[in-house]
């Protein structure tokens, strides 16, 4: 009898194997994923279910680690979210599970792999065997390698291109490549630019500069224009059209040929020299320009810096505000970059939004900090960034974060977690877009965030609020941030949204390691450790009871700022002049492989600015001691951004504010 009970048993056990073989391999179909390097988007088409959980491990574990909630769009009846903070090159599965009244209706599993930033190379090309133009501009048409042999076209030779055709470098048709070490300069219009069919090609500590139109004059509203008369406008360093799976990683993008005008202002070329204008929006180069992506944008670990005269219209601007292809569209990261010196955004992510994620990033000097107006499909993700310092070229500010929509164009949700914005404009707040009544109108969900005003609560220009949200729209959900005003009563920040937003946060000043020298962690003993809410997903690995408030941790290792994967920190990210002839950096080197190193900086820095050691090698555990030295005197201010580089491209920036 036992026998047959145990028979029977493996008979089920083994029936029940079988059946959940059969499902896993049907059901897949009805989840699609889309992986990078560290992400992963998700797509589950539901038109019934009310309720979606999601589930994700490594291949071979045992335990399924719980995702973030998915985002639920009503229209196209569609369940979809990220999976973030995933290992490179590695097999992962994901689990969605339905349920309805309750009930788990289906399950689905499906397995995925995370890019490698080591592909099989078949070929490796120098550039100089490609044949150029006259003026030394080059178009690869139709270079294809295969997804288990990719082609490396090495920098041996400059790319320097001249007017004849609208980038120095162009790609059409091609696929599988990475461009390594390439300086690319010239270019009519743009330094690098990807067409069409160019899909899975990479970028790699390459660096643009000196590509676009010249500034010829202005007109009324202060816009440059060029030889011909047309208004100079998103030039760009590096642009993408129509591709796909495109990376630009480890690349320095400087010093364009064109200007970019502040939103007010003095016309400075041409026969209106002298006269004012007044809410002009900024036209000028970017340094990356984006235009219809097919998915899979990655940026990570550059140095998109203008400078103090020649800045960025935004760093990082996307096409076509109110598409839903707009934008970085779909799919995309923007992580470990440096995206500053502006007249408007640091990054417009105006547009698609859809499981477009933004973390580990440093934006500063600029108008702006980041734009989501509109969000026309989502759900984005804006995690551990920071957003500091700001100004454009005269010194004004706006907003950290600026939203709207309205009813017509806010359509997605964006995620804010554990950003630290310190601003002296507005926080989070709803600006505006389009021609409805409500254009302020946006949707947005905050947990974990420090926003920290030092200015005053100004009313009727949203100036010193930490959220602003003028329609209280009931969507928005809003809670356990950090928040601070320096001029108010007891340092206690002000909103504007939903009755009962904020019940758990946290207000007051928050107690920096060093904020004026760039120091953003939490000192030990802050009001804002351990307040913080757990996400799943987002903030696993905390220290303490609970994450804390901001983009830092207290007590995890020191980092780069922005977040790098290389050990190498230094002892301050900000030097304020204040009349000051000289300054010192201490760079520590942890455990790293003999390398060289240089300093990099705008070239209008130069005149006035000199860092020795300029280059030298370093090794596991050396400490290098930079002296700044203020050498000259120009007319503009002197602002700018100096960089420690390495060989292989990672650095450490560090502003320079007069």
């Amino acid at each position: 009898m036992k026998q047959y009970i145990l028979y029977i048993g493996c008979v089920i056990v083994l029936f029940l194997f079988s059946t959940s073989a059969i499902l896993w391999d049907e059901e897949a179909e009805s989840c699609i994923v889309y992986p990078t390097f560290e992400s992963c988007s998700y797509y589950v088409p539901c038109d019934k279910e009310t309720e979606c959980r999601v589930h994700y491990r490594k291949s071979g574990e045992i335990h399924w680690n719980e995702a973030f909630v998915p985002y639920y769009d009503k229209g196209l009846q569609e369940f979809r979210g990220s999976l973030v903070r995933l290992s490179e090159d590695t097999s992962y599965e994901i689990q969605v599970r339905l349920f309805r009244d309750g009930k788990n209706t289906r399950t689905i599993v499906k397995g995925f792999t995370t890019w490698t930033s080591t592909p099989v190379i078949a070929k490796t090309i120098p550039v100089s065997q490609f044949k150029t133009e006259s003026d030394g501009t080059l178009s690869i048409v139709g270079l294809k390698g295969t997804s288990d042999g990719w082609i490396k076209i090495v920098g041996d030779v400059p790319v320097h291109g001249g007017i004849t055709k609208e980038a120095a470098l162009i790609l059409d048709d091609c696929q599988y490549l990475i461009f390594e070490k390439l300086l690319v300069s010239g270019g009519f219009r743009h330094g690098i630019k990807t067409n069409a069919k160019v899909e899975n090609v990479r970028f790699v500590n390459c660096e643009v500069t000196q590509w676009g139109r010249e500034s010829i004059r202005q007109n009324q509203d202060g816009h440059y224009l060029d030889r011909n008369g047309k208004m100079i406008n998103n030039d760009g360093g590096i642009t993408v059209y129509r591709s796909k799976n495109v990376v630009i990683e480890r690349c320095y993008v400087h010093d364009p040929i064109g200007y970019t005008n502040p939103w007010n202002g003095f016309i400075e070329l041409g026969e209106l020299a002298g006269q004012k204008y007044t809410f002009a929006h900024p036209q000028g180069p970017n340094a990356v320009y984006v235009m219809q992506a097919g998915g899979g944008l990655v940026l990570r670990y550059n140095d998109f810096i203008g400078s103090q005269t020649h800045r960025y219209n935004d760093p990082v601007e996307g096409w076509e505000n109110r598409s839903e292809i707009g934008g970085l569209a779909k799919d995309a990261d923007v992580y470990g970059n440096v995206l500053a010196f502006g007249q408007d955004d640091a990054i417009e992510m105006d547009g698609g939004q859809c499981n477009v994620r933004i973390f580990d990033n440093r934006m500063e000097q600029t108008y702006c900090g980041i734009s989501t107006a509109p969000n026309r499909k989502g759900p984005s993700y804006i995690f551990n960034n920071v957003i500091w310092n700001q100004g454009n070229s005269m010194g004004l500010v706006g907003n950290a974060i600026k939203n709207g929509g309205g009813d017509t164009f806010t359509q997605g949700m964006q995620y804010l977690i554990n950003n630290t914005i310190i601003h002296t404009g507005g926080g989070m707040a709803g600006v505006g877009y389009g021609k409805d009544a409500n254009r302020e109108l946006f949707n947005a969900y905050l947990r974990n965030n420090i926003i920290y005003s030092l200015i005053a609560v100004n009313n009727p220009v949203r100036k010193g609020y930490n959220i602003y949200d003028p329609h209280r729209n009931p969507l928005c959900d809003f809670d356990y941030d950090f928040l601070g005003n320096i001029c108010e009563p007891r340092q206690k920040g002000e909103i504007v949204a939903v009755e009962g937003s904020e019940k758990n946060a946290v207000y007051g000043a928050p107690a920096f390691v060093d904020l004026e020298q760039g120091l953003l962690t939490l000192r030990k003993k802050d009001k804002g450790i351990d307040k913080g809410m757990k996400i799943p997903n987002f903030t696993d690995g905390y220290k303490g009871k609970a994450p804390d408030l901001g983009a830092f941790e207290y007590g995890s290792p020191e980092v780069i700022f922005p977040r790098r994967p290389v050990d190498m920190v230094a002892d301050k990210y900000l030097i304020r002049l204040s009349g000051k002839k000289s300054a010192k950096i201490t760079v520590k080197i942890g455990k790293m492989v003999s390398t060289g190193f240089c300093i990099r900086m705008s070239d209008d820095m130069k005149p006035w600015l000199k860092v020795t050691p300029s280059m030298g090698n370093i090794n596991s555990g050396d400490t290098v001691t930079l002296t700044l030295e203020v050498v000259g005197d120009v007319k503009y201010t002197k602002n700018g951004m100096v960089l420690f580089r390495l060989d292989d491209g990672f650095s450490i920036p560090i502003t320079i504010m007069e």
